[in-house]
């Protein structure tokens, strides 16, 4: 009897263990979905500019794990009484939902909240004041005061009411707002598309096109700038990205990011032989930009060095070659023998003398605007024009400018010059694997040496000299006339040493020499 109740006891303690066991699970169970599934954290607040009219916003639970949608509880409430409440989820990365994931526009009849993600289209919802209210259009005198609580509008000189909508005209640019509660208008991308014209080619001389990407409406229309690069482009990328900036901090002071962060986008960098493609803003560095514009103008600057170097894997498809290159099998010029003899007599302003006692020769034929346009010919016997023959009508594939050094490597086929222009400041690469028969225009990768403010530059722009060591090609590129960029470290100006594995048609940047110096 006694180990019977004994058992027993031990039964009920085994019990009452266990019933507390399963209490605390469940109790854990139902904390946990309540933290990720059912508890209301209040986010933030919105009130309409009269204090009638508000709206709750609250996270329900956590997000979605990993990775998913976060959950909102809305609510507007008229005074103190709720009149709508629903749910809405984010996808926003995972994140939690917070206040950057929606903005609020209060109308005249309702208002809108615009929901925001990372990985989601904007998402309008309209809710009207009124129960069962329908829309009957807006008044002009509403839609100007809409139009100017929205954007810098001075004045809205004319509202002309269409079959869907309104042609409206306001501080001179005409735009189209739909007839909805909404009022969804093209004013902010007409806006900014004039904002851009002030810039390109206005204040920069670079030519600027758009390319319209059309939505439902005229409304929803959306101009994506295409902004030219001029002239070689591994020289205009410094410039470029300095006139990217002027247009972005020009465009930041008329349209704040924070109120008008969807105007900016992208724009396309036009260069000439190579595949249009989008440049995406960074949300980061454009929200950023005042305080490090460096870090815009190098993400941008590296952006375009790679897109130049890596040219094989970018360039326009119907591009049978490197852009500027003419490579034919045969000449396509026919020159007689007079012209070929007085051409011969000119003094050349490169020459290379091969060990077989062979010249060949960069002879300027015509000159136009301060530049020389060239022909490349040949000499069996070393100052002899009784044996010249012409090589290339046009080695430097239409470009003009002063011919620097002509050199062949080892007596090869594959050579080199160098065509400088602007006064000697900035000098192009060519190279020819065909012993001149035709040359194209090599681009050199930028060093990305950081200027004081922090931005990348090249002050590396003039080759002067190429050779070989083995199977490697370097190339020595200086400064030009016009570079003042001295190493602390080295202690002077410097030049650049570039070097080649593939016989010279890419180069990569090895390290800096002092101007003086001849060694490796």
């Amino acid at each position: 009897m006694k180990n019977s109740n004994k058992i027993k006891g031990i039964l009920k303690v085994i019990f009452v263990i266990l019933s507390v066991f399963v209490l605390l699970i469940l109790i854990l169970v139902l904390s946990w979905n309540y933290i990720t599934r059912w508890r209301l954290t209040d986010v933030g607040r919105e009130e309409s500019p009269e204090g009638k009219f508000s709206i709750l916003f609250q996270e329900k639970g956590e997000p979605d794990f990993p990775f998913g949608y976060s959950h909102a509880k809305i609510t507007v409430y008229k005074e103190d009484k709720p009149i709508n409440t629903f749910f809405k989820d984010i996808a926003d990365d995972g994140a939690s939902f917070r206040e950057d994931n929606y903005s609020v526009e209060w109308l005249p009849v309702g208002v809108v909240i615009t929901f925001h993600g990372s990985e989601q289209a904007d998402e309008e919802v309209e809710i009207f004041y009124e129960d069962g209210k329908t829309f009957e259009g807006y008044t002009a005198d509403e839609i100007k005061e809409i139009l100017k609580s929205r954007y810098p509008i001075t004045e809205v000189e004319s509202i002309k009411e269409t079959k869907k909508g309104f042609d409206i005209r306001a501080d001179g640019i005409s735009f189209y707002a739909k007839n909805d509660m909404a009022l969804h208008d093209s004013f902010l991308q007409e806006y900014y598309k004039r904002l851009t014209e002030e810039i390109f080619p206005d204040r920069t001389g670079r030519g600027v096109s758009f390319t319209e990407e059309e939505g439902e409406t005229e409304a929803d229309i959306r101009y994506i700038p295409v902004i030219a690069l001029n002239g070689s482009y591994e020289h205009d990328i410094d410039v470029y990205c300095d006139d990217i900036c002027e247009w972005i901090g020009y465009c930041l002071e008329k349209l704040p990011y924070e109120r008008y962060k969807e105007v900016y986008t992208c724009f396309i960098p036009e260069i000439y032989g190579y595949d249009k493609e989008k440049y995406y803003f960074s949300e980061i560095s454009i929200r950023k930009f005042a305080e490090n514009e460096a870090g815009f103008y190098n993400e941008l600057y590296t952006y375009l060095y790679n897109i130049l170097y890596n040219r094989e894997e970018t360039m326009a498809e119907t591009t049978e070659e490197y852009p500027g290159s003419v490579i034919t099998e045969e000449p396509l010029w026919e020159i007689d023998d007079e012209t070929i003899g007085l051409w011969a007599s000119y003094e050349p302003d490169e020459v290379y003398d091969f060990s077989d006692g062979s010249e060949y020769a960069l002879i300027p034929v015509d000159r136009a605007l301060g530049s020389s346009y060239y022909v490349l010919m040949s000499f069996k016997e070393k100052g002899n024009k009784d044996t010249a023959e012409l090589v290339n009508m046009d080695p430097y594939n239409g470009s003009g400018g002063e011919a620097g050094f002509l050199t062949f490597i080892d007596d090869s086929d594959i050579g080199f010059s160098c065509l400088s222009y602007s006064g000697g400041s900035l000098g192009l690469l060519y190279r020819t694997g065909d012993r001149g028969k035709s040359f194209e225009h090599i681009n050199l990768p930028s060093p990305m040496i950081a200027l004081p403010n922090g931005k990348y530059y090249n002050p590396f722009v003039m080759p002067n000299e190429a050779w070989a060591e083995g199977e490697r090609i370097y190339l020595k590129v200086g400064q030009g006339a016009e570079g003042d960029y001295h190493n602390e470290e080295l202690g002077g100006k410097t030049c650049g040493i570039y070097a080649s594995d593939d016989k010279g048609k890419t180069f990569y940047f090895v390290r800096e020499e002092l101007e003086e110096s001849d060694d490796l």
